[in-house]
């Protein structure tokens, strides 16, 4: 159920872009474009297309602008919103404008391709709907056939629908009603909605039937529900009277949408700007405690102690850059538009390669590395982000080592998997520090941690490189006698011809 000859509109400045779009999209759809938002308005307004692809940059107006112009004409259109630089908030805010998607530019071939298909078959039910309400108005001798025809568009929305007669029985939901309420049980036409509604729910019908019975008038009820609390499942309600001909009150109808990825996105972005404001503030009051300090001239003439000032702020600054670079890697990481120049690596090579950068770290703590590297094992990969797991795991064996302590670094072939393992001698891990050490900010603290720097996103970051490329990635862990991390990545055969450095 697609649209095979689809009208598209596409309203963006970039040539490439549209280029881009025209390539991948079949040439048996009708497609035209717009530079700018006026003529994208103008264009989209006049005519309704099948899919709207809105930049949310353009040179005259803004993106928000033509979604909220076209919508406004066009309730039902499909618009597809693209950003270079994605945002969580403007993903929510075009959402809740009525956008369909969100996607992030420079493109994904294998990306786009599934997205224009799923709008196009949601389009295909719009416009079956439209066809089948038509059809019914015209011809009232195939009634029945109309309404088996529009019951199947109904049970095939993604959104739960909900009859309730005046005195609050149900005579009618959808499949997806049941799921949206997070109930299994069948529900029998008849039955009072007291036995199988929310209570949420119940109040928002009674509210509209008590208020329509004065008010024919009442106008709908939208409001948030959470059904599995705290954010696990999350509906939108739209509940609204049903009234007569001659406006007698008939009952009420409820429309359920599911935004608990939205809620979820709301509560992810509070929390992420709480960790980060968290993080910059220690260090930045240090800087600045210090530095006051050195120009009050507040110890006299200790020199001593102002340059030991002075190299702390320096190594607060450090720490914030350390940190800004983390950032950057973890938006980079989830971002949908992230290029990757894959290529045949060398594993053993490039472990050899890393554990020399940190040399200096080693023997400064006296500590000893083991290698036992198998060379001629591949992997296909962008070098600098397998570069970057090698150089946490090094790091945090150094950094959470004793002093005169040993790492051994082995790399080996295990089926279908070429497998890298990094063993301390350290301070080790709790079981609870094992549970969350993946996540985003998280670092052990204990006595052995106190002096250590670091950001907690270095972990979070390598796992999130390792799911990119199908690996997994294994810890072992004792407290006070070390860890042992191990990354297993897809086993690549080289092609004929010189491999690709890793230098």
């Amino acid at each position: 159920m697609k649209i095979l000859d689809a009208r598209i509109l596409i309203i963006d400045p970039d040539a490439n872009v549209v280029r881009f779009l025209k390539n991948h999209l079949g040439s048996q759809h009708a497609i035209d474009t717009a530079d700018n938002g006026i003529d994208g308005i103008a264009k989209g307004s006049s005519s309704e297309y099948d899919i709207y692809f809105i930049s949310m940059s353009l040179p005259d107006i803004s993106g928000r602008d033509v979604l909220h112009a076209i919508r406004k004409v066009h309730e039902e259109s499909i618009c597809i919103m693209m950003s270079s630089k994605p945002t969580i908030d403007s993903a929510v805010q075009t959402t809740q404008m009525g956008a369909y998607n969100y996607i992030s530019k420079p493109f994904d071939a294998e990306k786009i391709v599934p997205v224009v298909y799923r709008a196009l078959e949601r389009r295909w039910y719009i416009l079956e709907a439209r066809r089948l309400q038509k059809e019914r108005e015209n011809n009232l001798a195939e009634l029945s056939v109309d309404k088996s025809r529009l019951s199947t568009v109904i049970h095939s929305i993604d959104d739960g629908i909900l009859v309730i007669n005046q005195n609050k029985e149900i005579i009618f939901y959808n499949p997806r009603f049941l799921q949206l309420i997070d109930t299994d049980r069948q529900i029998m036409i008849g039955d009072s909605m007291f036995r199988y509604l929310p209570q949420n729910l119940q109040k928002q019908i009674c509210e509209i039937l008590l208020e329509a019975e004065s008010n024919p008038k009442t106008g709908a009820i939208r409001q948030e529900l959470v059904i599995k609390p705290p954010l696990e499942l999350v509906v939108m309600a739209n509940t609204a009277p049903i009234l007569s001909e001659n406006n007698q009150l008939l009952g009420v109808v409820s429309v359920l949408r599911d935004i608990t990825e939205m809620k979820q996105l709301d509560r992810s972005k509070s929390q992420f700007v709480n960790m980060v404001a968290h993080e910059l503030k220690a260090p930045l009051a240090a800087i600045h405690s210090y530095l006051k300090m050195i120009i009050d001239n507040a110890l006299g003439d200790d020199v001593v102690t102002y340059n030991m000032y002075l190299k702390r702020s320096l190594e607060r600054t450090s720490a914030l850059t350390e940190l800004i670079n983390d950032l950057m890697n973890i938006f980079r990481m989830d971002s949908t538009g992230v290029k990757r120049n894959l290529e045949i690596i060398e594993v053993a090579e490039l472990l050899e390669n890393t554990v020399e950068l940190f040399k200096a770290q080693m023997d400064e703590r006296e500590i000893k590395v083991n290698l036992a590297l198998k060379h001629g094992l591949f992997i296909k990969a962008d070098a600098e982000e397998i570069r970057r797991v090698f150089t946490n795991l090094i790091s945090n064996a150094i950094k959470y080592n004793k002093y005169e302590g040993s790492i051994h670094l082995s790399c080996t072939e295990d089926g279908r998997w070429v497998k890298i393992s990094v063993q301390d001698t350290g301070i080790g891990m709790t079981p609870e520090e094992k549970e969350r050490l993946f996540q985003e900010f998280f670092r052990a603290k204990n006595p052995h941690t106190r002096e250590i720097t670091g950001t907690g996103l270095g972990l979070a970051i390598l796992k999130k490189i390792v799911d990119e490329y199908a690996g997994r990635i294994t810890v072992e862990t004792e407290y006070e006698k070390g860890s042992t991390f191990t990354v297993f990545l897809p086993k690549a055969v080289p092609v004929a011809g010189p491999v690709a450095s890793s230098r």
